[in-house]
Formats: structure tokens, sequence, C-alpha cells
């Protein structure tokens, strides 16, 4: 039962390819694909799969003169075919090429090894600076610095999987290819739009900064579905497979993307992970277990990234801290007391 529903929204992708290309193709019926696609990020690659394995059966003709023979007796077959279904159903002749195409699928990846090798995933990796990568399509991708991913870029599908770190994704707009990008069990699936992926192990946060987009578990049957809007993000916990949806402030969330540090009644301990990425000297809470409410003293102020001892400054202007540079190029921060 698991295979024929995860084959259903391919045999539907098939019917629209086929519907799509006939010559009575009516606009209301563009329109319904149109609906029918952006319904789900599951719709949208199994119409880029169909289309995908369509190129490659043109690939396979043009390379083999005995596929086109037998291509051209079904071709044959189906116009005769056709001209009793029109009687029946517009979509008796679609439905037929749909079945026909999912099963063309499973040949047509077998020959295509033989035609191209596997499309070969690009590795990109940061270390302590941030970098900016323009893909073959146009997108941006800003990463940020300890980050991780690799893109792979076919004529059906934009892929990308981030592996750790973060980073920001300005899409090029495609509609032919959905732009996809996969981290810690949730993929997050985007036409055209800016967006940000953070990974945290087995924790993803997605921040929507334009657009509109999908996330949902990767599988062609999500278990789960959620779309967000502009200033929402999504953090997913891969370990309890908890959700969580909620705004957020962009400047603040988005900040590292323009070399600044956005804080706005930011707890401290968070303040200071985020201050940490970029800077040499270390931050840390001198005894965070003996006084638990000073990591949560709120703070604000906009900075520079990497310039941690001005930061401090800032913060033990306005808050009750003492701070104390220690060993291994350390500033400790305690609580203060009049």
């Amino acid at each position: 039962m698991e295979a024929i529903h995860q084959d259903r929204p391919l045999q539907e992708a098939a019917r629209w390819h086929a519907r799509l290309h006939a010559v009575d193709c009516t606009e209301q019926e563009r329109a319904a694909f149109e609906r029918w696609r952006s319904e789900c990020p599951a719709n949208a690659h199994a119409y880029a799969r169909a289309q995908e394995v369509t190129a490659r059966i043109d690939q396979l003709l043009n390379a083999d003169a005995r596929l086109q023979a037998l291509a051209e007796r079904a071709y044959e077959a189906g116009s005769k075919q056709n001209l009793k279904a029109r009687a029946v159903s517009r979509w008796a002749v679609p439905a037929a090429l749909a079945a026909g195409l999912a099963l063309a699928i499973v040949a047509v990846n077998f020959s295509a090894r033989l035609l191209h090798p596997a499309v070969a995933a690009l590795a990109y990796d940061t270390a302590d600076a941030r970098r900016t990568l323009t893909l073959d399509d146009g997108s941006v991708v800003q990463m940020d610095v300890a980050t991780r991913l690799e893109v792979r870029m076919t004529p059906g599908r934009r892929e990308v999987e981030l592996l750790a770190g973060r980073a920001m994704f300005e899409v090029a707009h495609d509609r032919a290819r959905p732009f996809s990008v996969t981290a810690a069990g949730a993929r997050t699936t985007a036409l055209g739009t800016r967006f940000q992926v953070q990974s945290e192990g087995e924790r993803v946060l997605i921040t929507l900064a334009e657009g509109s987009v999908a996330v949902d578990d990767g599988r062609m049957e999500s278990s789960w579905n959620e779309r967000l809007r502009p200033g929402e993000q999504l953090s997913f916990d891969a370990r309890s497979s908890v959700i969580d949806k909620h705004v957020v402030d962009l400047q603040h969330a988005t900040s590292w993307s323009r070399g600044r540090h956005a804080f706005r009644g930011t707890p401290l301990a968070e303040a200071i992970a985020e201050i940490n990425r970029y800077a040499h000297r270390k931050v840390r809470l001198g005894d965070p277990l003996g006084d638990p409410s000073l990591a949560a003293l709120p703070v604000g102020g906009n900075f520079i990234t990497g310039d941690s001892e001005l930061i401090v400054e800032a913060f033990a202007a306005v808050l009750p801290l003492r701070v104390v540079v220690g060993g291994g190029d350390e500033i400790l921060l305690f609580r203060r007391y009049e």
C-alpha cells in the first residue's frame, strides 16, 4: 500500500504533463494544474520528476534507433486509441500515458546511467569566515562561519543539503525546477524567495524573509507540512518531532548576514553564543550554575561581529556585570553586586 501512495503524485504529475502538452488544453486546465502543483512540495517534486523523465526519454530515443522505432509504433497505436478516446473522455489517453511514464522511470533511470554518470554534489565548507556563493541558476547563498553544505543541480531539481551551520538563500525564480534545502530531517521548498536555514544537530530553524516556502519531512508522502509567511520561523526537532512556528524579529534573526549582531531583549546566554561564532576571544559566563538568572539578563544593541571586547564593555555599562579577562583568550562575566 505504501508504494501505491508514493506513486500517486507521480501518476498525477504524468497526467498533468500529458494534458498540458495536448493541443486542446484549456486555460482553465492550466490554472487547475498550477493550483495542484502549489498544494504541496510532493506535487511540485513529482512534476519536476515527470519533466526530467521526459527529457531523459528524448535523450534515449536520440541515442538508440531501436527505441525510436518502438516509440513510433507506440505513437501510431496511441493515435488510433486517441480517436476512440475523444468520445469517452479527454483524460483517458493522459491517464494511460501517466501509467506508462511511471513505469518508464525505472527503465529511464537505468538507461540514463549508461548515458550520463550520476550528478555529483558540489561541497562547500566555511571555517572562520563567511562566504557568498552564486549557484549555476543564479541563486545566491550566504554561508555563515562553520557551515557545510552540498549542492546538486539537475534539469528537474535544485537541491541543497545543509550539513552544519547556517545559510541565507536568495532563490532565482524557476517554476519548472523547485529549489529545496534539506537539514536535520526537514525539507524547505521554494520557487523564488529569500529564507534562512540553521542546523543545530538534530534541531533546525527555518526563517522566511521574503516570499513563501513550504517545509515538510522530505518524504514523497509527508507526515507533516507547514507553510511560512515572511517574518515567521519554524523550529523542528528531529529527535522529538516537535514543530514550533512563531513570529520573529527579522532584523535580529538575519543580522549575521549583514555582518552585525542585532540584539533586542535577547537573553545574555543566547547573545554570547552568537558573539562566540565570530570572536577570537570567547566570552563565558563565570558562574552560570550558581546564578542562573545571569544567563537570562536581557541585552540589546547593534554591534559589528567579531569584536567581543567592545560588545562586552557595552553590556557591562548598562547591566550588573563584572568583566574578568581570563587565561586562554577568554572573557568571563560575573554578576556585579553594588
